[in-house]
């Protein structure tokens, strides 16, 4: 009994309720992380507990960029994640943040219709956290986690690009 109590202690202590922002502190805390020029973090990921439907908890963080990012993504269940990449050329490299929403259509991670339904609800409440970013985008297929497009998609929301710069 012991054993279980702690267990769901532990569970609800780590997982943000993005209905009704319990646990804020979570998402906060790697939001600060992967902003920060002195940490190396440079993503996280949340994914939903399918059947509370308002639940995330972290399953991954990292240093290893964008790739790594979409790697660990491809294996989740739906949710949400922030990333920092950099653009620029050698003469200035700048820091970009972006959001991406997974909601993948099919699978063992299919995500069920009544979490698809919070989802946009939802995404209010982790962009209350997750505030500062350039660029939003919303995937459901693996093949969709495309690095060097979402690159190209970020260095044009960018604006002027008189280097001709790549990521």
């Amino acid at each position: 009994f012991f054993f279980t109590l702690l267990q769901h202690i532990l569970y609800t202590m780590s997982n943000w309720n993005l209905a009704n922002r319990d646990n804020d502190q979570v998402g906060q805390e790697q939001y600060e992380a992967i902003r920060s020029d002195s940490n190396s973090q440079d993503w996280a990921f949340f994914a939903y507990d399918y059947p509370t439907r308002t639940q995330v908890a972290l399953t991954g963080s990292g240093s290893g960029g964008i790739q790594e990012f979409f790697n660990h993504v491809k294996e989740q269940k739906g949710g949400y994640g922030f990333c920092r990449v950099e653009t620029g050329d050698e003469e200035s490299r700048r820091a970009k943040f972006f959001l991406l929403a997974w909601v993948p259509e099919s699978g063992a991670n299919k995500l069920p219709i009544m979490v698809k339904g919070n989802m946009s609800v939802h995404k209010a409440s982790f962009k209350e956290i997750f505030r500062d970013f350039n660029s939003e985008f919303t995937f459901s297929t693996a093949e969709e986690l495309d690095s060097d497009a979402v690159m190209t998609s970020i260095i044009k929301a960018g604006g002027a690009n008189y280097m001709g710069q790549t990521a």
